[in-house]
């Protein structure tokens, strides 16, 4: 799917045509029909990924139980355990970025929790690792353990060879713990 077509058509909607494709969407994706397909794809003990809204990123866990309408996973992470409805399974391996066309100001589509960023702050650049997406801003902190709330407008992301030359080694060793 072209998600950037899809992307412009929803950016062009109203909030009332927004709301219909919502409901429309979450009537499509809980039919019966659709569940009984999903279950029948993988085994108690699978590994699986999902998508995860908090941190706008793939996750991946192992199958527990098989419920009605939910599936219980155990998160390869963090070891947490979760019941999600069958749908947030990702089967296909999707990629799950949205591209944005590059002339477009960064939303909180194009960031992931565990990122690593930076932002000019007074002529000052500053790296620091998303721990949070808030609505209109992501919450990160720099090497230093200073907290910043920068919106997404503001933010760049940065390579891990960037960061040897403006931090230290130990926010490097807690990218590399995060993804």
């Amino acid at each position: 799917m072209d998600f950037s077509k899809v992307m412009q058509l929803l950016k062009d909607a109203s909030p009332y045509d927004l709301y219909r494709i919502k409901i429309a969407i979450e009537n499509e994706i809980e039919k019966p029909e659709h569940i009984k397909v999903i279950r029948a794809r993988f085994a108690i003990g699978d590994q699986i990924s999902y998508f995860d809204q908090g941190a706008n990123s793939l996750i991946y866990a192992v199958v527990l139980d098989k419920m009605v309408k939910n599936v219980r996973v155990k998160n390869l992470l963090d070891n947490k355990i979760w019941i999600l409805p069958y749908y947030m399974i990702n089967f296909e391996k999707k990629e799950s970025d949205i591209p944005t066309n590059s002339k477009e100001k960064p939303t909180k589509n194009n960031f992931r929790m565990g990122d690593c960023v930076g932002f000019n702050n007074d002529g000052v650049q500053c790296v620091g690792i998303i721990t949070k997406l808030n609505h209109k801003t992501a919450t990160l902190v720099t090497h230093d353990n200073k907290h910043w709330r920068v919106s997404y407008g503001l933010l760049f992301n940065v390579l891990n060879g960037e960061l040897v030359d403006h931090t230290s080694t130990a926010l490097i060793g807690h990218n590399e713990n995060e993804t």
